[in-house]
């Protein structure tokens, strides 16, 4: 087994003498918030526990295994009945995940906040779980230490319209975009008001306290029962933006374009490759009884799509690579005479002549010394 310690990644009480993952469900876990803390300390993204094996954390996209002890069946019952609740470990055997947030309240000002996942799995014991903790930073780091590109910024502060971040889960879609809300919040005569759903709440911006802009932030499904259902309540709050944590199904997609089209700023995400696919995937989404009448709204409310991806970077973290294209007038008019079906290949010619591509990101990245030689080789191999 490979062993963290051997590459200097080591909890320090990996051998856990005396020290119980949860002493108390839903009051007092040592060992859990023990490793929770140091794994956050080491700048981990994800904190990987699963029935019969070691802990596993990430960290600038290395894995390593952080105990010695394999996790038992008590022990992660114990585990998930102390992060969701005491029916979690059921929940999980009857086929359902769940998917929300844990904190480790370090004193009376300090809380770690963790995106937290947990799934049923299948082990040679024929049953097991897993659950993943992504640390979330307090607040995010800024557009400008996210390195974010001028064509970025200069598109992204819209009065109504669509904007649209893909990228695989775990590739900062969510840091983007709080990232842009903190900027629009702090921005002196801003005048924003914000509304946002997320499953869970990632950045809690409620503290950052602009002079003439506000927010508000509901946790889905926790305050509202799905996305479609806090779109359709937003839009009779009269906010300027709306942001929807993801567009995962149709019914999301279309109360998401209906509000585009409604004079409100709407920004989300969607799982996809690039900005081409991203284009795919928007109209895949569509309720095939409304998709005529949607993809046309889609084509005359789309403002910018941006996706990203992370890699290693020079330093051995991880850096930004992003691939975006920003619709004016022009571009919108062509898209909505087209026929969707030609809309990927129509993006990628876009993005090429107007946008920034995936390659070019790179290109850029290589020049700055953000990247290596051969990091920069093996994503240009990877998107083809």
């Amino acid at each position: 087994m490979f062993d963290g310690a051997d590459q200097g990644m080591e909890w320090p009480d990996r051998d856990r003498k005396g020290l119980r993952w949860v002493a108390e469900a839903r009051k007092s876990a040592p060992g859990l918030d023990s490793l929770l803390t140091w794994a956050y300390q080491q700048g981990a993204s994800r904190v990987h526990f699963q029935t019969g094996h070691p802990v596993w954390v990430s960290v600038h996209g290395q894995n390593y295994a952080v105990t010695k002890i394999p996790i038992d069946e008590i022990e992660f019952s114990h585990i998930v009945n102390h992060l969701y609740g005491a029916d979690a470990m059921a929940r999980l055997q009857g086929g359902t995940d769940f998917d929300t947030a844990y904190a480790v309240q370090i004193d009376r000002s300090t809380r770690l906040r963790f995106r937290l996942n947990g799934t049923s799995t299948r082990t040679f014991r024929q049953t097991g779980g897993n659950v993943v903790l992504r640390p979330i930073s307090d607040l995010p780091a800024s557009l400008e230490k996210q390195l974010v590109e001028q064509g970025i910024l200069d598109s992204y502060r819209i009065r109504q319209g669509l904007i649209i971040v893909g990228g695989a889960t775990g590739s900062g879609k969510s840091t983007l975009i709080a990232g842009m809300t903190v900027a629009k919040l702090l921005e002196p005569n801003g005048h924003y008001n914000i509304v946002e759903g997320a499953a869970p709440v990632e950045f809690l911006l409620e503290r950052v306290r602009g002079l003439t802009s506000t927010i508000n932030q509901s946790e889905i499904p926790r305050d509202l029962p799905s996305f479609a259902a806090f779109v359709r309540g937003a839009m009779r709050r009269e906010p300027t933006d709306i942001n929807v944590g993801e567009c995962r199904d149709s019914e999301t997609m279309a109360a998401s374009i209906q509000a585009a089209i409604s004079g409100h700023v709407v920004t989300t995400t969607i799982h996809a490759n690039d900005v081409a696919l991203t284009m795919q995937r928007i109209t895949s989404l569509c309720p095939s009884d409304e998709r005529d009448n949607l993809v046309s709204a889609i084509a005359q409310s789309l403002r910018l799509v941006i996706n990203q991806r992370l890699t290693r970077s020079a330093d051995g973290k991880r850096t930004a690579l992003r691939e975006f294209l920003a619709f004016d007038s022009d571009l919108r008019r062509k898209f909505l005479r087209s026929d969707p079906a030609e809309w990927p290949e129509l993006t990628r010619v876009a993005v090429e002549e107007h946008g920034q591509s995936y390659a070019k990101s790179i290109r850029n990245a290589l020049e700055a010394g953000r990247i290596t030689e051969e990091t920069a080789a093996f994503e240009l191999r990877e998107i083809g």
